[in-house]
């Protein structure tokens, strides 16, 4: 796999680097999020319009190795994305995937190549089965997901409060990464020669 950072075009001509988050990335992802539309930014985790929140999120964890890709245009964080892997245990063979795209940056092929490059690193760490945690109102992010091969495991009833206070179901959807090479490399194939490396 070629080394980061990796130049790609969109499917709109724009050029986009990927690499991994770095510590002076900390007022960028604060820009990203903060440019989020709030109804992106209600199925978050946490508050991002807090800095320190986001700072927080970026710290080192004891229980869990979370490797973090960003998407560049014009150095600023247009894709955020996440491969959250337990250092311990019995899920150790397991990944959680998130991936975040900049509203207007949706739709370009992006998302896609940021899956396969957490998938890349994914395969890399031995991971054999991948996860993700979705509320039950990401309609667009549970098809873009299914694409993918993940199948709903099941529903938590009212297991996330929004930033707002209300309750959420959120869907449980795993794939095994075997399954998700298949399906990612049909996509990639659909994508036409768009959106791929610029060697």
């Amino acid at each position: 796999m070629k080394p980061y950072p990796k130049s790609i075009d969109l499917q709109d001509g724009a050029e986009v680097v990927l690499r991994p988050m770095q510590e002076d990335d900390l007022d960028r992802s604060h820009r990203f999020f903060l440019h989020l539309p709030e109804e992106d930014r209600l199925h978050l985790r946490m508050d991002v319009t807090d800095r320190e929140q986001v700072a927080i999120r970026m710290e080192p964890s004891d229980a869990m190795d979370n490797w973090r890709l960003v998407a560049l245009h014009d150095d600023a964080i247009i894709g955020d994305g996440t491969l959250a892997q337990p250092r311990y245990g019995w899920r150790r063979h397991t990944a959680e995937l998130r991936v975040i795209i900049a509203r207007e940056r949706q739709g370009l092929g992006l998302g896609t190549i940021m899956l396969s490059e957490l998938f890349h690193e994914a395969t890399r760490r031995g991971v054999e089965k991948l996860f993700g945690m979705v509320s039950a109102k990401q309609q667009v992010a549970i098809r873009t997901v299914s694409k993918l091969g993940f199948q709903d495991e099941l529903v938590l009833r009212d297991h996330r409060r929004t930033l707002l206070g209300d309750l959420e179901d959120v869907v449980v959807m795993t794939v095994s990464i075997a399954d998700a090479w298949r399906r990612m490399e049909d996509l990639m194939h659909a994508m036409d020669g768009q959106g791929r490396e610029r060697y």
